[in-house]
């Protein structure tokens, strides 16, 4: 009797309304946030910066947030309190229009809204595994909420931009909410003694040791590297390339509905291709697949656009779902928020400034066409590179155990 009670303690349908929130709060503004700041008089090379401090704060702030969690074991705590701070946040947009006014307001947000996704994809996939629910179908309400919002939004926001962050804030608090329906065992996990007694003087925020199980980790956060360089570049300023050509907030939200919906069939089999191929060969190539799919954005008009943003199920899911699985599975006891807070540094953070900040100012000096093929080229060869060294590597361990 008292297994069953414990079995119903984290409900399906809740780890599903989290993970649709969290991606509605976020097709609210983000994929409409370049374009806002495009029609307020913006460059290209402002924009970058403004989108750059997300991921500034994902290296500096965000891994103290997930190494306060982890040291208290207070899950459900945490994440309701920087959700909570990234409602707050949005609301500062309403400060003003200008450069320095967007800078503030970005600067705010980028201290909470960072930890966000990190915290409840650990929560999720470590109730999703402990309760033997599918983590694809939990994810999926996510896609299939985001696919919907976004285009509904798109078709609000032609007539009130500024609507985006009331609305966003708005659904921020409701992921506060379903936050705190968790069970109590959120706020009282085990803590691990490892930052302690392995982490040695002067060796920086996380040493993968002390994180991971499996070596295989750094190829996993290479591939993480090489693909959200082309991704923050690509979601970072194909607003910017719409508005250049006549499109608007209507057709951005078309754009990502598409892309959100191409999620769905990957989701639907993504669990068979993992067990098939494994991991770390799907995330290579759909690293290699992102550089074709900035070649398809180059094309510079709607169809190539909608045939780029129907490549997001087969690049940026595969990787999602397969960088997030496969650390929860590899990340040592006590440690969840920080093995996922290390994938966050990575993509959302170092990957993710070099393709705004030096993405901004490759628009600026080669235009929009000319940077995504550069970009494209980049993200081909340099996931080529990391696929030679796996393979390298994987002969030459099968070598010394002959």
């Amino acid at each position: 009797m008292k297994r069953k009670k414990n079995v119903c303690e984290c409900p399906v349908w809740l780890l599903l309304a989290l993970n649709s929130f969290l991606y509605i709060s976020s097709a609210l503004y983000s994929p409409f946030l370049s374009t806002y700041y495009t029609q307020n008089g913006i460059s290209s090379t402002q924009i970058g910066i403004l989108m750059a401090i997300g991921p500034v704060a994902s290296v500096l702030v965000q891994p103290l947030w997930a190494r306060a969690s982890d040291a208290s074991g207070r899950a459900k705590t945490f994440a309701a309190l920087v959700m909570a701070g990234t409602a707050v946040s949005l609301m500062s947009y309403y400060l003003g229009h200008s450069f320095v006014s967007f800078l503030f307001s970005s600067t705010l947000l980028a201290l909470f809204s960072t930890s966000v996704s990190p915290m409840t994809d650990a929560i999720v996939i470590r109730n999703a595994n402990r309760y033997n629910y599918n983590f694809a179908f939990i994810r999926m309400g996510g896609t299939v909420g985001y696919a919907v919002i976004v285009l509904i939004a798109g078709i609000y926001l032609r007539q009130n931009p500024s609507a985006q962050f009331f609305l966003s804030a708005v659904s921020y608090l409701v992921l506060m909410g379903l936050m705190f329906l968790l069970p109590k065992s959120e706020n009282h996990l085990p803590v691990s003694d490892a930052p302690r007694t392995h982490r040695k003087k002067g060796a920086g925020l996380f040493r993968l040791q002390d994180i991971f199980e499996d070596r295989k980790i750094v190829y996993v956060l290479a591939f993480a590297f090489v693909f959200q360089i082309g991704a923050s570049f690509c979601s970072a300023f194909l607003g910017v390339y719409a508005v250049e050509i006549g499109y608007g907030q209507s057709q951005i939200g078309l754009l990502n509905c598409i892309s959100a919906s191409s999620e769905i069939p990957v989701l639907l089999c993504i669990k068979k291709l993992t067990r098939k191929f494994g991991a770390i060969p799907l995330i290579g190539a759909s690293t290699f697949l992102m550089g074709i799919r900035l070649f398809c954005v180059s094309g510079g008009s709607l169809p190539f656009f909608m045939l780029a943003q129907a490549m997001q199920g087969i690049t940026y899911m595969v990787v999602h779902f397969g960088c997030a699985t496969y650390i929860g599975s590899t990340v040592k006891s006590g440690k969840s928020f920080e093995g996922q807070s290390v994938l966050y540094i990575i993509q959302a953070g170092l990957a993710s400034i070099i393709g705004n900040v030096l993405g901004g100012r490759l628009v600026d000096f080669a235009g929009n066409c000319l940077s995504y093929r550069l970009t494209g080229s980049f993200v081909l060869l340099a996931a080529a590179c990391v696929i030679f060294v796996l393979l390298w590597q994987e002969h030459k361990e099968r070598r010394t155990s002959l």
